[in-house]
Order: C-alpha cells, then structure tokens, then sequence
C-alpha cells in the first residue's frame, strides 16, 4: 500500500515538473533592442536626439484562446531633440492618429499587426510584422534580429511626435506632424530622418533635457516604457 501511493506521488510530482516546464518553455517574451535617432534641420544645423529602447514581443503557445496581442512592451526612454529656443521635440511611444489615406500610406510601408513602436524595426528592415498566431510571429522575430545596419524608417509608420509650447505646463502638449515640422517650430525647421539600428548596447537613461516634472518616475506613459529591470 505505501509503495503504491510513494509510486502514485512519483509520478504526480513528474506530472507537475513537467507542467511548470512545459509553461516555462511556452511562454516567454522575444527582446529586440534598437536604437532610435531622430535628425532634424534647423536653419542650418542638424540637431539630432537618440534613445537605445528594448521592445519585448509575447510569445505562447498558438492554441491560446486570446490569441495574440499587437500590444509591444517597451522599455526605455523617447527620442528628445533639443531646438533651443523652439523647444523640445519627442518621439513618444504611443500611436498616430491618422486619416484614412494617412492608414493606407502606413500598411504600404510597413506590413505588419504591431503597434507603431512595435512595428518600426520591421519598417525599418523591410521585414514583415507578423501578427496572426505566436508560431509565425516567432519566426518574423528571429528573422529581424538576423538584421543589421542602420536604417530609414519611413515617416508614415512613426508613433506620435508631439512638443510642448510651455515645456513647465504639460498641459500645453501639442502633436507635431512628422511632413510639416515648420508648422509648429516655425521656418527653417524639418524632419530630415528618423534612424533605426538594432544593436547590443545599454538602454538609453533619460534624457537629461527633460523638465523636472516629466522626469518624475512613473511607468507606461507616452514618453517612457517600463522602467528598465
């Protein structure tokens, strides 16, 4: 009787040794670290900011019944040029709004069911986002992160650019159009090129330019990912 139920608890332990690996192995996040610099033409300067950011792709098993999330997790902090007296430009980390023809332009460039963070390296590399089930999504992954190199990214898959016309009032945020930077910084000023490189190097700190009150620690807003573990 003992040696039945001693075998009988053998094998349940087995049965959730291999439960907890099996979902240790099928449930994991893909890392793919890049670094962003946004160049921009004032007068007769480039003045240039860039960031070192780590987007975490979910990977689990396909029979899921959620299915996948074009949600990416960021860690890190947003591409900030400074423009002198015309103030701060940021990259943030959350969608454009765009009209229909401005969506259109946005799928022609980049093929891909991500966020618009999540899709840049895929623009950038030419590479295609895949979004359908977690087996073809890991294989997109595993092919951009073959990539290297710098590269453009196309300025219709950009998240939302946005300034501040009182960099003390946050509530004074206004977005910026990525084709008209003049509009909003006035003559002379333009966005010549938004640059993508995967690489190995530290995640960025934040910007030492920001004001005191975006530098307060916070998580998940537009200017910062999750704090860097």
């Amino acid at each position: 009787m003992k040696g039945c139920l001693f075998g009988g608890l053998k094998i349940f332990a087995g049965l959730v040794v291999f439960v907890i690996g099996y979902i240790w192995l099928s449930f994991y996040d893909v890392h793919v670290r890049y670094r962003l610099t946004v160049e921009v033409q004032d007068a007769d300067q480039i003045k240039a900011g860039s960031s070192v950011v780590e987007a975490s792709y979910s990977i689990q098993p396909d029979w899921l019944w959620a299915g996948p999330s074009t949600h990416v997790r960021i860690v890190g902090y947003a591409p900030t040029v400074d423009l002198g007296e015309n103030g701060l430009l940021f990259l943030t980390f959350v969608d454009a709004t765009r009209t229909p023809d401005q969506e259109r332009e946005r799928n022609r460039q980049a093929s891909c069911g991500f966020n618009d963070i999540g899709c840049l390296p895929f623009a950038a590399y030419h590479k295609p986002g895949v979004n359908r089930d977690f087996s073809q999504r890991k294989v997109a992954l595993n092919e951009l992160r073959r990539q290297s190199g710098p590269r453009d990214v196309p300025f219709a898959v950009l998240p939302k650019l946005v300034r501040f016309r009182d960099i003390n009032d946050p509530h004074t945020l206004a977005v910026v159009s990525p084709d008209d930077l003049a509009a909003s910084f006035g003559p002379g000023v333009e966005l010549k090129r938004v640059i993508l490189q995967l690489t190995d190097e530290p995640i960025a700190p934040q910007p030492e330019n920001w004001p005191q009150w975006l530098r307060v620690k916070h998580q998940n807003t537009e200017f910062r990912g999750y704090e860097n573990d």
